[in-house]
């Protein structure tokens, strides 16, 4: 089982995308440094959602990024808003073996829901849309909501592009 805590911080600087070709989405660390600060010597890893990756430095348990490959032709539309976030650093606790570099985990078993607002340009991949959320800016344009010490919903706010 995953736990997610929060520790008051600035996001990770940078740009997510989500390229309509390739139908994933992408981040791009504004200082390389930053990113490798954050990693540390362990290396980096993936907890899972669907198709959609949490990348996780190893060494502190920090999730700091999504990519992946979620095509729009999943997304249902929806009215979405930016909720209220705090910045901050999320760290992940397994019960069981420690997180290994290379080795991704599923986040939790349950089929993800993708909302889209075409007018906000928000992307929403939720389990539970009315559960109550703490929403944590881990990255510029990434959002996660926490339900208690689980992780229920990815808030994305991508550049969109060809």
């Amino acid at each position: 089982m995953l736990k997610f805590s929060v520790l008051p911080a600035a996001p990770l600087a940078g740009l997510l995308r989500y390229s309509r070709s390739d139908r994933a989405f992408g981040f791009q660390p504004r200082n390389p440094d930053d990113l490798a600060g954050r990693t540390g010597c362990g290396g980096r890893t993936s907890l899972v959602a669907g198709t959609l990756q949490l990348e996780v430095a190893v060494d502190t348990g920090e999730a700091l990024y999504v990519w992946g490959y979620l095509p729009t032709e999943s997304w249902r539309r929806a009215a979405l808003s930016h909720p209220d976030a705090v910045g901050g650093r999320v760290k992940v606790e397994l019960d069981g073996p420690a997180l290994e570099a290379g080795v991704s985990e599923t986040i939790a078993p349950s089929d993800w829901e993708v909302l889209f607002d075409q007018d906000s340009g928000l992307v929403r991949v939720v389990q539970n849309r009315w559960s109550a959320e703490r929403v944590v800016e881990i990255a510029d344009g990434v959002r996660l909501g926490l339900s208690g010490a689980s992780l229920n919903s990815f808030w994305l706010a991508p550049e969109f592009t060809e």
